[in-house]
């Protein structure tokens, strides 16, 4: 017993009148405008761009904020070391 299917032939027996003909060659898009000066056009915008780009702007925020804060904390813990260390210089004179 066999489980490999037998292939079909290739006729299902209608006539080929009865299939919808196909298409002989693609659509013809119409050109793009050039714009003077080299520039590509600008058109319609789509969601996902503009949603990829803001949330491209967020991150780009979101790390700058976070370096920041860790620069501004690196710094505000050596100016708290050298204020103590100065205190404790006094102390010893």
């Amino acid at each position: 017993m066999s489980f490999v299917r037998k292939p079909r032939p290739y006729s299902s027996g209608q006539s080929a009148a009865a299939l919808p003909s196909m298409p002989t060659s693609r659509p013809r898009r119409e050109p793009r405008p050039v714009a003077r000066g080299g520039a590509v056009p600008s058109g319609p915008r789509s969601s996902w761009a503009s949603a990829v780009t803001a949330l491209a702007a967020l991150g780009l925020v979101l790390i700058l904020l976070v370096g920041a804060s860790g620069l501004w904390n690196t710094l505000a813990r050596d100016w708290q070391f050298r204020s103590a260390a100065a205190g404790v210089s006094d102390v010893v004179r």
